[in-house]
């Protein structure tokens, strides 16, 4: 398990699967996915054959994304801040804050009231997809980690912004971690009954995967924190509740900040980074597919499935994935504290360092920065909870020409979670085959109030296996940049014919 904390201790978003193609066309992939990846995005494109193999099989195929607060300037920069960050966090690593402006205008543009940060790791230990004559079999194992933390301005900004004629200061801090094992199979097969309604060079095609889930260590803490002040001047009324739960490693560094809550510094244990991915609960999900193909022209692969592959088509799908859930049974615990309204003489002050998202670093943050909520907790219990996974719906389009393909998809999550977020997001990519065996794609992400990204990626295709890479990298409102935000490389697919 030495490679998987790895790439988990560095964190973006929003993909729902880190393969090397879906990274360089943008991060979406729910209508372009095929084989054993098909799994965990839309199992209906199990069906769909672009190769002529019998089965094909993956091995090592990952990807990661980042995301900072600062800016990142040169790849040796960049990489050196990623491996500072391999790491739990410890106290005298923060990071000091300043440069307001910088840090303002990157990530709080237009007065915004927060800051929102998501960061992923994905690996597909390994996959395999057997191709029949009437239905496509498949199995795949991957691990999954992701982060979001949201930061209030008020934390690095002393002024008010206007808020139904008050004047207010958002303190809210929000982190959600969470880290996924999971087990799939899944087949997919043409509905029949359906397609003899319809001409016959088109097709319904649907696909299931159900999976077994083992999770690691889990955090959601949220404090929602706002301050108050009529003209700018006291009595600052802040209002503010807060909710926490955890398990495994999480559990300890907050009872130990419980436990230290009166000392200003207190010493959080060593953790190693497996601690992370060990596991803390149990479940079961199901993920499911619709994809509509319709063949264009000369191609009749619809009606020569085991014969022909598909050249020319017009696909459109629909996807839902994660409907299930983790019991939670390693260390639970359940914090909270009533709402409630304070007044306060003088204003609260800025926080003496950047929150960078790193895991422990919440509880000594809000010790230091957030007025400690860990000393007023009204109600703590360490009995077993359920959490949902997080559920998200996919739908896209692709049109195919020979060695032309045009996509699009979108992704909305049913709740913000580690991995999702409820903003509508879109993904736009293109592949182009200057030589039948070498694809260039391109593409890019857009996200209300997220930062936008612009990918590359290509690979190499010979009969019997491919290889592929793909990177994101980030753009600002000038244009785009060479701040790397995402890089996923495969190692091998093979395929046996």
């Amino acid at each position: 398990m030495g490679l998987l904390p790895t790439l988990f201790c560095s964190y973006s978003y929003s993909q729902t699967l880190h393969s090397p193609v879906n990274t360089a066309l943008g991060g979406g992939g729910s209508v372009y996915t095929t084989g054993p990846g098909a799994l965990f995005i839309n199992p209906a494109n199990l069906y769909i054959q672009e190769r002529e193999y019998r089965l094909q099989a993956i091995l090592m195929s990952g990807g990661l994304s980042t995301a900072s607060p600062l800016r990142q300037t040169g790849y040796a920069a960049q990489l050196e801040r990623y491996l500072e960050r391999n790491y739990w966090f410890q106290p005298g690593s923060e990071t000091p804050f300043s440069d307001p402006e910088q840090l303002l205008a990157r990530n709080y543009p237009s007065e915004r009231p927060w800051s929102e940060h998501h960061q992923q790791a994905d690996m597909l230990w390994f996959g395999m997809h057997w191709q029949g004559s009437d239905r496509s079999y498949a199995v795949a194992m991957r691990s999954r980690f992701g982060s979001r933390y949201l930061v209030g301005r008020g934390y690095y900004d002393l002024d008010f912004l206007e808020n139904n004629g008050r004047q207010e200061r958002d303190r809210t801090h929000i982190h959600q971690m969470q880290s996924l094992h999971e087990l799939s199979f899944g087949y997919a097969e043409s509905f029949t009954f359906f397609n003899s309604l319809m001409p016959q060079l088109s097709q319904l095609i649907i696909g299931v995967a159900p999976k077994i889930v083992v999770s690691g260590a889990y955090l959601d803490s949220r404090l929602e924190s706002s301050v108050q002040s009529v003209s700018n001047q006291s009595p600052f009324t802040e209002q503010r509740s807060f909710r926490h739960y955890s398990t495994g490693s999480y559990s300890d560094i907050t009872s130990r900040q419980i436990h230290f809550s009166e000392v200003s510094n207190p010493i959080h244990p060593l953790q190693k980074y497996d601690s992370l991915v060990q596991p803390t609960g149990y479940g079961a999900g199901l993920d499911f597919g619709l994809t509509y193909l319709i063949t264009l022209g000369d191609d009749l692969s619809v009606i020569r499935y085991d014969q022909e592959t598909t050249r020319k088509s017009l696909r459109v799908s629909l996807a839902i994935t994660d409907v299930g859930f983790i019991n939670y049974t390693k260390r639970p615990l359940y914090l909270r504290t009533e709402p409630l309204e304070v007044d306060h003489e003088e204003e609260p002050s800025l926080s003496d360092w950047i929150y960078e998202g790193q895991p422990g670093e919440h509880a000594l943050f809000l010790h230091d920065q957030a007025g400690d909520p860990y000393s007023s907790i009204d109600e703590k219990k360490d009995e077993n909870f359920k959490v949902l996974l997080p559920t998200a719906v996919h739908a896209g389009a692709l049109f195919q020409i020979n060695r032309v393909k045009m996509m699009g998809d979108f992704s909305l999550g049913f709740s913000d979670n580690a991995f999702n977020t409820t903003r509508f997001i879109t993904y736009l990519g293109i592949e182009v085959r200057p030589l039948s065996f070498l694809p260039l794609r391109a593409g890019t992400r857009l996200a209300h109030r997220l930062p936008h990204y612009y990918s590359f990626g290509a690979g190499l295709e010979t009969r019997y296996f491919d290889l592929d890479a793909g990177i994101q990298l980030r753009t600002r409102s000038i244009g785009p940049t060479q701040e790397l935000a995402a890089f996923s490389a495969m190692a091998l697919r093979v395929y046996i014919r």
